[in-house]
């Protein structure tokens, strides 16, 4: 990953401008991602270990493609270039699967990423059931 960014921030790829505008879109939606996913992990601490095995992968998943999603100098230009309907679909949906898919699996990240996803999710189940157990106690 450390690689894939510093090739994409290199000087003798691009300029500065030209890898801020790469990570933007992440940058600025990542924020919102994380929400998204913390609102999912609510109820992980209530789920049997199957479920939350799936929970937390499938919101990897969708954390990374939305992510890639969000690409929006990507998005501009791809529909500046060709302004049909098609090239949007294969922007939004089929681009970001794709890169999902290899970027996860078939590099391996998502063996380093799982476990990271799981506990994260653990912690945030567990801050719900918390603060749901000192907002139901009475005080007097």
């Amino acid at each position: 990953m450390a690689s894939a960014v510093a090739y994409a921030v290199s000087p003798i790829r691009s300029t500065p401008f030209d890898a801020a505008r790469t990570f933007a879109g992440g940058i600025v939606a990542a924020p919102v991602i994380g929400l998204l996913v913390g609102h999912i992990a609510r109820r992980f601490y209530y789920l049997n270990r199957p479920q939350r095995f799936w929970v937390a992968l499938a919101d990897l998943y969708l954390a990374t493609y939305l992510l890639l999603a969000t690409d929006i100098g990507h998005l501009v230009r791809g529909w500046l270039a060709h302004r049909n309907v098609e090239s949007l679909q294969r922007l939004l949906v089929v681009e970001p699967v794709l890169g999902t898919i290899f970027g996860l699996t078939y590099t391996g990240l998502v063996v380093a990423l799982f476990p990271l996803s799981y506990f994260n999710h653990v912690l945030i189940g567990k801050a719900w059931k918390n603060n749901a157990g000192l907002s139901g106690r009475q005080t007097g």
